[in-house]
């Protein structure tokens, strides 16, 4: 053990001399966050081929072997795929590439394939994109419970990092009614999200024909997503029983994007796979999102020989330290504070005028609590200070809670992790929740109440 606390040592001795820049996960790219990543430079336009495909659910294995041979027939960089919940991602995903979903009915319905030999997954995650429950008496499912997962995906050789967000929306039914434009504004927070590390593609079915006068082309504007039908300039028919436009890839900053050919696939399914050549050009300049956050979780890759993807939760949290302004505050509740980029984090917030409260569980006080400690005091009178309690199960906290009242243009910022704070956090499966809702905040403040006693 004693050599990884020297590794880490000596890179935070790099950093601080100025000799390292590096990121621990997508979105430390901003000029507040406290580490960055030196990317590398690459003037060429990059090709990649995008698929989006509806396996529709309910038909037999044979079909489903078809239609994805079909789907993975120009051996594409990226696949979306919807309506998929109940297969196995041994089936989804052939030799060659990698799947992402976060498993169950409705969370694993759709999913983000990538070809290994090309890309490597640094984050991956799942936002709720509707959560209206009810079906009719003929209905087998709640279609109002809607999920989308993503990925963040570095290319082998270092030159490009790009988001892909698997979707499909709900269709507009009884007795969930339309939930098309609350849905696109949360695909749309997503894309911004993603977007403060690198292009985005967003592809699924937005159960919207292209012509219908309700399709939501100012919504999608305002989170600046364009259509690659759009960009093609000529639309084709998705959805065989209506002949309609309904299965979307999107470009977030279009300007970046040129499509270079654009065709679709008839499938066994009802809907026609939509295969896309992209060209994305890296000298066209895109100003870059300001980081943010949704609700939604964040999974680390612990057997990754990246160290961006293994640290993908940890990353994240210090990311919404790094971004808490003077006068907002931090409340941290731990089984154990262990990594000391993290307590860096708490410091530095500390020193620009940041409240900051941890109590810790741990029996055995580690170095960087105990710093924490020193710095700000144990003495409760509102203002920061770093404490030690016995465990209290009554207060139903996880391993760890963070609250921030304010950071990254966004209030009551709820963190859960199922893991403690600790850089071991890195070496094991970690995910971390991230809810934006009021009545969640404070509910976990609650609990954070409780365990301080």
């Amino acid at each position: 053990m004693r050599h990884r606390f020297a590794g880490v040592r000596r890179l935070l001795a790099a950093v601080a001399a100025g000799g390292l820049a590096l990121t621990l996960a997508p979105g430390l790219t901003h000029a507040s966050d406290p580490i960055q990543l030196a990317a590398k430079t690459c003037t060429t336009l990059r090709g990649m081929q995008m698929v989006e495909a509806n396996i529709k659910s309910g038909m037999t294995a044979a079909q489903t072997r078809s239609d994805l041979l079909k789907v993975y027939a120009d051996r594409p960089d990226f696949v979306a795929l919807n309506e998929i919940a109940g297969r196995s991602d041994a089936v989804l995903a052939p030799a060659g590439y990698q799947l992402f979903r976060t498993p169950g009915r409705y969370t694993g319905s759709n999913a983000v394939v990538w070809r290994t030999d090309r890309w490597t997954a640094i984050a991956q995650g799942t936002i709720y994109v509707s959560a209206v429950p009810g079906k009719t008496a003929s209905q087998t499912t709640e279609l109002g419970l809607r999920y989308a997962n993503w990925a963040t995906l570095r290319s082998v050789d270092g030159c490009q990092t790009i988001s892909i967000v698997a979707y499909h929306v709900a269709p507009r039914t009884a007795p969930i009614g339309d939930l098309l434009l609350p849905s696109v504004y949360k695909i749309g927070g997503l894309a911004n999200q993603l977007a403060a590390d690198g292009p985005v593609l967003l592809a699924g079915d937005l159960n919207r024909h292209v012509g219908d006068r309700t399709y939501p082309r100012a919504a999608l504007s305002a989170f600046q997503l364009k259509s690659t039908w759009d960009l093609a300039g000529k639309v084709l028919p998705t959805h065989d029983p209506r002949n309609a436009t309904i299965d979307y890839i999107f470009v977030r900053n279009a300007a970046q994007f040129a499509v270079t050919r654009q065709l679709t696939r008839e499938l066994f399914s009802d809907h026609d796979a939509v295969v896309t050549n992209l060209a994305i050009n890296p000298k066209v300049v895109v100003a870059r999102t300001a980081p943010t956050f949704v609700r939604g979780h964040v999974v680390n890759l612990p057997y990754s020989t990246n160290g961006v993807s293994r640290r993908a939760v940890l990353s994240r949290i210090i990311r919404a330290i790094g971004l808490a302004p003077k006068g907002a505050i931090v409340q941290v509740a731990t089984d154990r504070l262990g990594d000391p980029i993290v307590l860096n984090a708490l410091r530095n917030a500390y020193r620009r005028g940041v409240t900051v409260q941890l109590v810790t569980t741990n029996t055995k006080l580690s170095a960087q609590e105990n710093a924490l400690r020193s710095l700000l005091g144990t003495v409760r009178r509102g203002g920061s200070w770093a404490i030690q309690r016995p465990k209290r199960s009554a207060a139903g906290l996880p391993p760890t809670a963070i609250m921030i009242n304010h950071t990254a243009n966004v209030s009551m910022l709820g963190i859960q992790v199922d893991r403690t704070l600790d850089y071991r956090m890195a070496s094991s499966p970690a995910r971390g929740q991230f809810t934006l809702e009021k009545p969640d905040f404070l509910a976990l403040r609650t609990k954070f109440a409780r365990q301080i006693g």
